[in-house]
């Protein structure tokens, strides 16, 4: 006989399912299926209705895992807990079933919708999954410590920094993984961020093995995490840069030339001492400012190298000039400044002042010209005869003496040889190839013929000159003698 419904009055009310069953078939300790004697609304929402009459697990196919539990409870007493799904697709839940055998030898069960838990269990397995994936991965090392500062989980790059297993860290304090002082900057930091509870971040020297590190510390939990990052490279590569910018300010500081830096925009960005003085201004004078600026008159040509840098992005050489007071000339080397990635953020430069030099440079040239007129005027030209390659060397002012609009400033000694009366030009050629054997001086008398067939005379005055032990070169004086007083035909040589 079933149980009048109001048995379970208040079970009516429970918001969870709530099932009243007895065993049916197979015998009291070893049931075929149970026969629901109640169910509340809620079960009735969880399993769907019509759960009272019909064998329960027949009608409900998903529910035939829990015919173990319920038998066992059925058959020992003791109070059972079991999940099982129900439903398909997006209707799927899953439900717990917590089993109690009444004193009339009936199940209580209780379901409970637990979806939504189930599935943030799943969720919180999955990211817990990911997160010690995560970890595994990561560059840096990682150690996760108890509130004793003992070891409990230790990443691959922490067994890398520290040359230790997982197995040889874990239950060990950190200063232990390695020869470290009582007082050391890790123990002071990691203490203080467990006492504390604020995240702590300061860079450390591992004695064993020599490292660099930076380690951040995050408290959690019961413990903390630990982040040690290796920057024993970029620590090196400080020093290096230090030692690098020390070296280069002494060059700078001890260069007599300007050596300077400006940014895209012209401005002066660092000049060496000797480049201001130069400027006839001190550092702090030329900095910031443009050549527009410092010197209007000029700054159109020294703008316009500056842009041609800029646009090549080649080092090219210039002679800039600086008027003034003084004026200065300038030879300028400049090229483009680029970052790590290429990028041009500005231009040097390297100047030297060639002031003295283009003076006497001119002064040269002013000589030169000088000579090269009384040269002219006196119908005379200059004679360089290298011997073992057998090229004559011309002055501009040479092509005359031959009735020629113009000769090369070189030319093979065949060439000139040529231009010999034939009576004369073996023995030119003859006292000239003895040059070569004893340095001395050569005096020749001989004629020439012009390219339009006049005959005229010419005086070689020279003196052959040993070089390296050897007789290199042939210098003298070419002159043209046809208006003076004639002597012997032929080629004569003076005492």
């Amino acid at each position: 006989m079933r149980p009048s419904p109001s048995l379970y009055a208040l079970e009516a009310l429970n918001p969870d399912g709530f099932l009243a069953l007895r065993p049916h078939g197979g015998g009291a300790a070893a049931p075929d299926d149970f026969l629901c004697d109640y169910a509340n609304p809620a079960a009735e929402a969880l399993l769907g209705t019509g759960l009272v009459g019909p064998p329960l697990l027949a009608s409900r196919p998903a529910l035939g895992g829990m015919l173990a539990p319920w038998t066992a409870t059925l058959v020992t007493g003791a109070r059972t807990e079991h999940a099982f799904s129900h439903g398909e697709g997006e209707a799927a839940r899953q439900v717990r079933a917590r089993t109690v055998r009444l004193e009339d030898g009936r199940l209580a069960v209780w379901l409970a919708d637990i979806t939504e838990e189930a599935r943030f269990v799943v969720d919180a397995e999955a990211f817990e999954e990911r997160m010690s994936a995560y970890v595994e991965c990561m560059p840096d090392a990682f150690l996760a410590l108890d509130g004793g500062f003992r070891v409990r989980h230790a990443n691959r790059a922490a067994e890398k920094l520290f040359g230790q297993s997982r197995d040889e860290l874990l239950g060990r304090v950190p200063w232990d993984a390695y020869a470290e002082e009582p007082e050391s900057t890790l123990r002071r930091q990691l203490q203080r961020a467990m006492s504390t509870g604020r995240t702590v971040e300061f860079e450390e020297c591992l004695p064993t093995p020599q490292l660099h590190v930076r380690v951040t510390a995050v408290p959690a939990s019961g413990g903390l995490l630990v982040y040690v990052a290796d920057i024993t490279l970029r620590r090196r590569t400080e020093d290096s840069l230090r030692r690098t910018s020390a070296l280069f300010t002494a060059v700078l500081q001890g260069c007599t030339d300007a050596i300077f830096t400006k940014d895209l925009a012209g401005r002066y960005t660092r000049i060496n001492p000797a480049g201001a003085r130069l400027m006839g201004k001190t550092v702090d004078e030329v900095l910031g400012h443009t050549d527009a600026e410092l010197w209007p008159d000029e700054a159109r040509t020294t703008a316009s190298h500056d842009r041609e840098v800029l646009a090549f992005r080649h080092t090219f050489t210039y002679e800039e000039a600086q008027r003034g007071a003084r004026s200065r000339v300038w030879l300028s080397t400049k090229g483009v400044l680029k970052d790590d990635t290429g990028t041009v953020f500005g231009l040097f430069g390297i100047s030297r002042d060639i002031t003295d030099r283009k003076a006497m440079e001119e002064a040269l040239r002013r000589n030169e010209a000088r000579m090269l007129q009384a040269l002219s005027a006196a119908s005379l030209t200059l004679f360089d005869l290298r011997l073992p390659e057998g090229l004559l060397h011309w002055e501009r002012n040479a092509a005359s003496l031959f009735g020629q609009a113009e000769l090369p400033v070189e030319e093979a000694l065949g060439s000139f040889l040529s231009r010999i009366h034939p009576e004369d030009r073996l023995g030119v050629a003859e006292r000239l190839a003895r040059c070569a054997e004893a340095p001395g001086e050569v005096v020749l008398d001989y004629r020439v013929l012009m390219t339009d067939g006049q005959v005229r005379r010419q005086a070689l005055r020279a003196r052959s000159r040993a070089e390296d032990g050897r007789i290199g070169r042939v210098l003298g004086v070419l002159a043209d003698i046809t208006h003076r007083q004639p002597g012997a035909n032929g080629v004569i040589q003076a005492a």
